[in-house]
């Protein structure tokens, strides 16, 4: 606990200002973190990594967020990362299917990592620490209410420690969040604590599909870059869900 607390210290504040300035110093932060996240993914396989294809399909992924070039050269994107990766693993194992991974690990990482960007620049920088308020409310409630109430287990063959109550206890502390948050903006409370409890879901269910990857892969952290946390896909499992449903929940129904 202490070392998630030191690291919590260190890293929250360099977090919060990443997305506070945006800029050059998000962009520089996420891709990053992209890198990281590629590397950790990548360490959940022991068959050959190919780093041309992650790293070029993964940044450049970044790279049209970044550029407002998302929507309109996302299929041309697509297209091209996906011949790339067909030739790449037929001339070098003749086993593209077996090799799939590999872009899986760019979707779930580049790509889910990208609507941090997505959302500061077009939705800003509170909408922004709504998510990221929820997902580490809801982590931090589930977790002691777990700790002090759990008795029933959520998913016993995914996360054996995980409970029924420490969710219930994680959609409190979201609820509260989102009440906090409306009254603020002068938003309309039953809107935002819906939103809240829904983000909170699907928040929960991010953190199980990351402990289903590990269980399928026989880990138990991603990585060790964060003491007391694991590895940065470990921190942002659940946040790397929130924040794109947040997107295009306020696309729809703002935009």
């Amino acid at each position: 606990m202490i070392k998630r607390l030191i690291t919590a210290f260190i890293t929250i504040p360099i977090f919060l200002a990443m997305i506070y300035y945006e800029g050059l110093f998000l962009q520089v932060g996420l891709a990053i973190m992209v890198v990281i996240g590629l590397y950790e993914f990548s360490r959940f396989y022991q068959n050959q990594v190919y780093w041309d294809y992650l790293l070029l399909a993964g940044l450049s992924l970044l790279a049209l967020a970044y550029t407002g070039l998302y929507d309109s050269f996302l299929v041309l994107w697509f297209a091209i990362q996906l011949i790339y990766y067909l030739i790449r693993a037929t001339f070098t194992d003749y086993k593209p299917l077996e090799q799939i991974w590999q872009m899986a690990a760019v979707f779930y990482v580049a790509g889910l990592f990208s609507f941090i960007w997505l959302l500061r620049t077009d939705f800003g920088f509170k909408w922004v620490i709504f998510g990221v308020f929820i997902t580490w409310i809801t982590d931090s409630t589930a977790y002691f209410t777990g700790l002090k109430y759990g008795k029933t287990q959520l998913a016993p063959k995914i996360s054996p420690k995980k409970t029924i109550e420490g969710s219930i206890g994680g959609l409190i502390g979201a609820t509260a969040v989102g009440l906090v948050f409306a009254v603020i903006y002068s938003y309309s409370i039953i809107a935002v604590v819906l939103l809240s409890v829904a983000l909170s879901v699907i928040g929960q269910m991010g953190d199980l599909v990351e402990s289903a990857i590990k269980r399928e892969r026989g880990v138990k952290d991603s990585g060790r870059i964060l003491p007391g946390h694991g590895g940065i896909l470990d921190r942002f499992d659940s946040m790397l869900f929130v924040l794109p449903s947040l997107y295009f929940l306020l696309r729809i129904f703002i935009v």
